[in-house]
């Protein structure tokens, strides 16, 4: 209804785009996890004006009831086959834990359901020109491309992970005056639960903020984010 596409989203939140489509399509799996996926909530829900207490409960409840169901499901399979009233009880435990996320998702996630929408009404609308810069595969035909060199700072406590090349390479709090060094050939993906507790340096140029400060941010950076160089040949 807003018209808001994935990538307004991710511009003024600064979470990626990838993240945002496992949001979307409750694929949590795919998200750092733990205090990084509420602050991707509350920083989506202030951005469209939602509400961001309620959407934060309604994650939490999904979560802890598909924990609940697969809990189950692991002690009724452990459990020896002559012990039926306790299997019993246990099915039974499992019937009203679905039955409690069936209910969950057929009326608490109707907000939910409302972005989704919104977002896929969104993306239909895109020209092909950002269809194609999304899909665009890392420029790896060059073999004399350098590659590219990260420095993370940290200035506060946080928790902090930096995925190269869609590998994770670091994931664990910093402390205050820690340096970090990273290397990859085509990207890099930093998540921090404080947007402000981290500076960044791209092959020696300084990065933009993550964020607002005291939220959780998440930034993807390339090559296209270096600054050409200037001056003449050395």
């Amino acid at each position: 209804m807003r018209g808001v596409s994935l990538d307004e989203i991710s511009a003024a939140t600064r979470i990626s785009t990838r993240f945002l489509e496992a949001i979307e399509k409750d694929q949590w799996d795919q998200l750092p996890g733990g205090v990084f996926n509420r602050g991707f909530i509350r920083s989506i829900a202030r951005f469209l004006g939602l509400d961001e207490d309620s959407l934060v409960a309604e994650y939490a409840l999904g979560t802890a009831s598909d924990a609940h169901v697969h809990v189950a499901t692991q002690r009724y399979r452990q459990m020896p086959r002559n012990w039926r009233p306790a299997a019993a009880a246990v099915v039974a435990i499992a019937f009203i834990v679905v039955g409690g996320v069936a209910g969950y998702h057929r009326y608490g996630s109707g907000i939910a359901a409302r972005i989704h929408a919104r977002y896929l009404a969104a993306r239909a609308g895109a020209n092909s020109g950002a269809t194609s810069s999304q899909s665009a595969p890392p420029p790896a035909s060059n073999p004399a491309l350098a590659g590219l060199s990260l420095k993370l700072q940290a200035g506060k406590p946080a928790n902090v992970k930096v995925i190269a090349d869609g590998k994770v390479v670091f994931d664990a709090a910093v402390q205050p005056d820690d340096v970090k060094q990273f290397d990859a050939q085509y990207n890099f993906e930093i998540t921090s639960s404080e947007s402000g507790a981290v500076s960044l340096e791209l092959n020696g140029q300084t990065m933009p903020p993550m964020g607002t400060s005291g939220q959780a941010g998440s930034v993807t950076l390339t090559r296209n984010d270096l600054k050409p160089a200037t001056g003449g040949s050395h």
